[in-house]
């Protein structure tokens, strides 16, 4: 059964998740404006809004200051951090090594919760207009995905034995980027993905795999009001946004040329797995934060996440794939940046 490190359903899950989603939406939303942002350009932003140094550069619906005043609301005994990392990369690591974006790194130190240290690599993708006006579509792709890449973060992976511990975001623009048939039929799979969920007083409720999950949902479902539902419609209206993919249905699904939005979404529909195939990166994280399944403990494996040069486990078969243009180094590859998310205690020491 799956521990439950966190309880996401309560108030403090809530406003975790609702600044969270500010930020993928305000991400999102510059994909739309001024010149067309790189997949650099895009995690640098993220990070940045995700810093508690930097975010107040930035204009939020939800900042983060005004999250941590209520989160100091809260008599629960829990509270989160969230810090932020830049490792620098010279040109040889970036030239010869094809590891992650990001680095997360999420903490559970807590008297009742449970203790924990985990970590999970990201590999950041954008998505790109089609023909020469650059328009978004259902068919539009991640023209940057690259199997040897994706290879080699399973490698990497397969080596450490650091399974539900590799993940790909995607950054997308709102649907009003989108020809609005198309935008249609993006708010329709928004829908019918949250369909017959209770919202529960939030913007947006969790998608299937946190049910998928067991968390804790207290009391009876009760009917959508006409405000739910008008916040619901707002929320899908700035989707897709940033969401996230497990590796292994992306390694199954992809082979031989980039994955198009269409497919994602679809896959979304179609799996009912507990591995979020392409679930919003509010709800990512705090799956990460509630579940120990996502993300490794191992040693090596979180000092990885955290920026630090680590060995590069052997190979567990004679004949595994070769690690192939990365080459095969004494280190493992480092992310650019790491994010940690620190759930502690606030309770007085009893003894």
């Amino acid at each position: 059964m799956t521990h439950i490190s966190f309880p996401v359903g309560g108030y403090e899950g809530a406003i975790v998740w609702r600044f969270l989603d500010g930020v993928s939406s305000a991400v999102s939303a510059r994909m739309l404006r001024g010149s067309p942002p790189g997949e650099e350009n895009l995690t640098f932003l993220l990070c940045e809004l995700l810093d508690a140094n930097t975010t107040s550069l930035h204009a939020l619906a939800y900042p983060l200051a005004e999250a941590q005043k209520d989160l100091q609301a809260s008599d629960s005994g829990i509270a989160i951090d969230i810090e932020f990392e830049t490792h620098e990369h010279s040109k040889h690591i970036e030239s010869k090594y094809s590891g992650a974006d990001i680095g997360i790194v999420v903490t559970i130190n807590h008297p009742l919760l449970g203790n924990s240290r985990r970590g999970i690599l990201i590999q950041a993708k954008r998505l790109f207009g089609r023909g020469k006006s650059r328009e978004f579509s259902f068919f539009s792709e991640y023209s940057s995905f690259d199997r040897g890449q994706a290879d080699f973060l399973k490698t990497l992976q397969n080596r450490f034995s650091a399974w539900n511990s590799v993940y790909y975001l995607w950054y997308n623009p709102p649907s009003v980027g989108f020809a609005e048939p198309e935008a249609k039929t993006i708010r329709a799979y928004e829908a019918h993905s949250t369909n017959g969920l209770p919202h529960w007083g939030r913007i947006h409720p969790f998608l299937d795999e946190l049910i998928g999950m067991g968390f804790p949902w207290f009391g009876s479902p009760r009917p959508a009001s006409t405000a739910d539902e008008e916040k619901a419609r707002e929320w899908r209206a700035t989707q897709p946004a940033l969401r996230i993919s497990a590796l292994d249905p992306v390694f199954s699904l992809f082979e031989h040329r980039p994955p198009r939005l269409k497919e994602l979404y679809d896959s979304s529909l179609e799996d009912r797995s507990s591995s979020p195939s392409f679930a919003p990166f509010a709800d990512f994280f705090l799956l990460a934060l509630a579940s120990s399944r996502y993300g490794s403990a191992n040693d090596d494996w979180v000092r990885l996440t955290e920026g630090q040069k680590v060995p590069m486990p052997l190979p567990k078969e004679p004949d595994e794939k070769a690690l192939g243009a990365q080459g095969n180094f004494d280190h493992a590859p480092i992310p650019r940046h790491t994010i940690k998310l620190t759930v502690s205690s606030t309770l007085p020491n009893i003894g």
